[in-house]
């Protein structure tokens, strides 16, 4: 045997010994047993070679064929075996995990052996998505909003499930009544859109928006597009007291402009609390969006902690028809 050729194969089974002495290190064994001054060829050098590894191996195993391997805590090497589609995540200080990517709304994601595929979900139209933006629609439940009124109610103000979300309703409107469905706002900042359709009298100034109220101190905010005298639209910033903040207008914003959609056709609204300011603003699409609105929160509000669509009836000219302010979709995140 060539002398260089001998000292890797010491090297090699002086590797496999310090692995520590164990049974299984007793019982390996290399098919070619070779002595000082003996000849030996390659093969039978690259026999034994695979013989000690293969016993490294089996004591020292790093996870099924394919599996990326990693460092344990104890020093020692691990494998993590990935399914089709799956990505390595890391847990904080514990070993990684195999975890496949969650899809949000209007995503899909699609795996398989060595790819991922994410993309936007169609409604069937022709560019991916209709005018009403199915892709982004998240449809409210009913069981997460409270229903307050103003003191005076509205006659049959109501909030109820829908077939395709959830409805605020009345079956006539009084002056100066009002109706909110609420839920409770994160710490901090945050982010509501809606996609709401109104139907019910909207002259003079009646308002479908979304509300923003102080429970603590019973004052709130709207943001909305309503009925401009009797003819026409309106954006309004509107702040309101009294009951639980929901009964007298305290003051009024407005502007208007010939481009404005009307209420009774599906309009999507956001609302963003920075900290500091309200930002309201509204879109045809659901994706692009133009803000009407930027004001202090706190110029009518203390406590920013409960938001939801509202309808207010301040002067209905059609006091005796009923209404209903359907919404379609409804997300309110953190930011």
């Amino acid at each position: 045997m060539r002398p260089e050729s001998n000292f890797l194969l010491c090297m090699a089974v002086a590797a496999f010994l310090a692995a520590g002495a164990s049974p299984a290190n007793a019982a390996c064994t290399v098919p070619n047993i070779l002595s000082n001054g003996q000849t030996a060829d390659a093969i039978q050098l690259m026999q034994d070679f695979s013989a000690v590894a293969g016993c490294v191996d089996a004591i020292s195993p790093t996870g099924t064929p394919n599996s990326l391997q990693f460092k344990t805590n104890t020093g020692s090497l691990a494998g993590l075996p990935l399914a089709a589609g799956q990505l390595p995540v890391g847990t904080g200080g514990a070993a990684p995990q195999g975890k496949a990517l969650t899809a949000g709304p209007g995503i899909a994601i699609t795996t398989a052996p060595g790819n991922i595929t994410i993309a936007a979900t169609s409604s069937g139209s022709a560019n991916g998505v209709d005018w009403l933006n199915e892709a982004a629609v998240v449809r409210p439940s009913v069981a997460a909003f409270s229903l307050l009124t103003s003191t005076n109610a509205p006659a049959g103000a109501a909030l109820v499930s829908t077939s395709r979300g959830m409805a605020l309703t009345t079956s006539a409107n009084a002056n100066a009544t009002s109706l909110m469905g609420e839920t409770p706002t994160p710490s901090g900042r945050w982010q509501a859109t809606m996609l709401a359709i109104y139907s019910g009298p909207l002259t003079t100034f009646n308002l479908p928006a979304i509300a923003v109220r102080d429970s603590i101190n019973r004052r709130a905010v709207e943001f909305g597009i309503g009925g401009a005298s009797t003819s026409g639209y309106l954006f309004a910033y509107t702040r309101t007291i009294g009951g639980h903040g929901l009964d007298t207008i305290l003051g009024q914003t407005t502007t208007t402009d010939v481009g404005l959609p009307p209420p009774s056709q599906p309009i999507w609204s956001r609302l963003t609390y920075d900290g500091t300011n309200l930002s309201w603003s509204f879109s045809r699409d659901g994706e692009v969006f133009s803000t009407a609105f930027t004001v202090l929160a706190n110029d009518s509000l203390t406590n920013l902690d409960r938001v939801g669509p509202a309808t207010l009836f301040q002067q209905p000219a059609q006091a005796a028809w009923p209404s209903a302010y359907h919404i379609l979709s409804w997300q309110l995140v953190s930011l």
